[in-house]
């Protein structure tokens, strides 16, 4: 099975922060335990469906694991470090050093069919010619080359998972008369995969470009699993 993309569809009409408000729904959500159930089907199937920024659980889903970066402990990230400090980019898990990978392993329960993987890139100023890989259990999804835009996603075959993504950028973030000025895109990735490892690794790669004499500097945010189940 090959590995597709689906585009999201572009919303217009109010200038609201969707991340944030789908971050403040997912925080309320793990404090009281759960998310919005409705049965599935059709064209949800592989993605789920959301109401009001808010992704929706069928019968047997149970949402694992979604990291808010503005509180609790760091996450488990192979290196790297929070950063909360530049206005307009919010709470992100910083790449430190920025040439080196970011690797995360999540021990999923017993008993799990599908799974749901769904993350921010975020990547900071000038990336022409850079570009990052992504890869989940050992195989390459994608490998997305920021300053083209979607021009730049190149998606990669693998069995038993399917891929869409958004992209949005580049924007300037707020500045502050203390703070160098600095640009943000930001790529939105989904993976539907059936029967994963009972160990989820996830593996972000930065890929200098041959001309590139300092790595660039990116993030991840918002990073959410959902796994399916007889009994989740």
């Amino acid at each position: 099975m090959r590995v597709s993309l689906r585009p999201y569809r572009a919303s217009r009409g109010f200038n609201l922060d969707w991340m944030l408000v789908t971050v403040g729904l997912m925080a309320v959500a793990l404090l009281t335990g759960s998310l919005i159930r409705v049965p599935l089907g059709g064209p949800d199937a592989q993605f789920g469906a959301y109401m009001g920024g808010l992704r929706a659980l069928s019968d047997t889903e149970r949402l694992l694991l979604f990291e808010d970066l503005s509180s609790g402990t760091d996450p488990a990230w192979s290196g790297g470090a929070r950063q909360d400090e530049q206005v307009g980019l919010g709470a992100v898990w910083m790449a430190v050093p920025p040439e080196a990978a970011l690797e995360r392993d999540i021990a999923l329960p017993d008993g799990v069919k599908r799974a749901f993987v769904s993350f921010d890139l975020i990547a900071l100023n000038d990336w022409a010619g850079n570009s990052i890989e992504v890869a989940l259990q050992g195989r390459t999804l994608l490998r997305h080359g920021f300053s083209e835009g979607m021009g730049g996603l190149r998606l990669e075959d693998a069995d038993g998972m399917v891929v869409r993504a958004r992209y949005s950028g580049p924007r300037s973030l707020g500045l502050s008369p203390d703070q160098p000025k600095l640009t943000a895109e930001r790529l939105s990735i989904e993976v539907a995969l059936e029967q994963p490892d009972p160990v989820l690794r996830l593996t972000l790669t930065p890929q200098p470009g041959a001309s590139a004499q300092t790595a660039p500097a990116w993030a991840v945010d918002n990073l959410m699993i959902i796994v399916e189940g007889d009994q989740p």
